[in-house]
C-alpha cells in the first residue's frame, strides 16, 4: 500500500486492496512447504529431491494465482485491474520451456523470456481494456546476445590479467607460504567480486533494455507507454545499495528499496491525447469476494 499510494498518476494514486491474512494464508503455505523439505533434508535426501520436483510442478499454478492475484487487488481510480492468462499458458512458458532449455544448448533462453513478458504484458487489462502487447522475440536475442559476449569479453580479460598476475608471483623466487596462500586467497576473492559485478552487470542490463521495449510494445486502449531506464544508472543504484546495506548491517534495506522503485517509475510515463476518464470498470457477477478469497491468496514476487 505504501508503494502504490506513492505512484501518483494524473495527480491521483494507486491503491492496493488485499487483505493481509488472505497473503498470510498463501505465505504460510509456501513456508510449510519449505520446512517439509528442510525435515526431509535431514532425514532422507531422496525425500527432499522428491519435495523439489514437487514444488516446480506446482510452480507455474503459483505464478498464474500470484498473477491474477496481483491484478486483481491493484486498483486505480476505483477501477481494478485483471489477469486473463490462462493456467495452461502458465504451465507451457514456466514448466514446458525450461525443460528444453538443455536439449537446445541454452538457445531457448531468449525466447523463454520473451514468453514470460508476453504472458503478463498480452493479458493484463484495466477495467474493459486489455493491454494489446505486439512485441517480438528478435529484440531478446539480441541484447542476450549482446550481454553474452560481453560477458565472455570481461571473463577473457580478468583471466589475462590473473594470469599475468599469477606468473609474475610465481616468478619470485623468495616467495613465502604464507604469502602463497595470501595471493591465492586475492585470486578467489577477485574472481568472486568479478562474477558477482558482471551477474550484476547482465541484470541490469537486460532488465532495462527489455523493460523500455516491452512498454514500448504495449498498448492500452489510446494509451501508449515510454520506459526510460539507464543500464548505468541501475548499476549504480543496484551496487550502491548492496554497499550500502552490508555497512548498515541491513538497516537501510527499506531506503534502498524505495530508491530503486523510485528511479523505476520516474522513468515510466503515458503517452496519450485522451482524457483517463474514458475507461470504465468490468463488471464480473460470477466471481464472488468469497470465491476469489478461497482461490487467490498468493502473492508472490515474480520478477517482470
Amino acid at each position: 500500500q505504501y508503494f502504490y499510494r506513492h505512484i501518483i498518476l494524473h495527480n491521483q494514486s494507486f491503491d492496493y486492496t488485499a487483505n493481509p491474512l488472505v497473503i498470510l494464508k498463501g505465505h504460510l503455505i509456501i513456508g510449510g512447504g519449505i520446512l517439509l523439505y528442510y525435515f526431509t533434508e535431514a532425514y532422507n535426501p531422496t525425500y527432499s529431491a522428491v519435495i523439489v520436483g514437487i514444488f516446480y510442478l506446482v510452480l507455474p499454478f503459483l505464478i498464474y494465482k500470484s498473477l491474477r492475484f496481483f491484478a486483481r487487488n491493484s486498483a486505480f481510480r476505483n477501477i481494478r485491474f485483471r489477469f486473463f492468462g490462462t493456467l495452461g499458458e502458465s504451465y507451457k512458458t514456466y514448466l514446458l520451456f525450461p525443460i528444453l532449455i538443455p536439449f537446445t544448448l541454452g538457445l531457448i533462453i531468449p525466447y523463454w523470456a520473451f514468453r514470460q513478458k508476453k504472458y503478463f504484458f498480452s493479458n493484463i487489462a484495466f477495467g474493459t481494456s486489455t493491454n494489446l502487447f505486439e512485441g517480438r522475440s528478435r529484440p531478446f536475442y539480441k541484447y542476450y546476445g549482446i550481454t553474452l559476449l560481453i560477458g565472455i569479453t570481461i571473463l577473457i580479460v580478468f583471466s589475462m590479467l590473473m594470469g599475468f598476475f599469477f606468473s609474475v608471483f610465481s616468478s619470485a623466487t623468495n616467495t613465502s607460504i604464507a604469502e602463497g596462500k595470501s595471493f591465492i586467497v586475492v585470486i578467489i576473492f577477485s574472481a568472486y567480486l568479478a562474477m558477482l559485478i558482471l551477474y550484476t552487470f547482465v541484470q541490469q542490463y537486460l532488465y532495462a533494455n527489455l523493460m523500455n521495449y516491452c512498454w514500448g510494445q504495449s498498448t492500452l486502449w489510446k494509451l501508449r507507454f515510454q520506459s526510460t531506464l539507464k543500464v548505468h544508472q541501475l548499476l549504480w543504484i543496484r551496487i550502491s545499495n548492496i554497499i550500502a546495506i552490508i555497512f548498515s548491517l541491513g538497516l537501510l534495506i527499506p531506503w534502498a528499496k524505495v530508491r530503486r522503485t523510485r528511479y523505476i517509475f520516474n522513468n515510466l510515463c503515458i503517452i496519450t491525447d485522451q482524457n483517463l476518464d474514458g475507461f470504465t470498470a468490468a463488471v464480473e457477477p460470477d466471481e464472488s469476494y468469497y470465491g476469489e478469497a478461497a482461490t487467490d491468496f498468493f502473492d508472490i514476487e515474480i520478477g517482470l
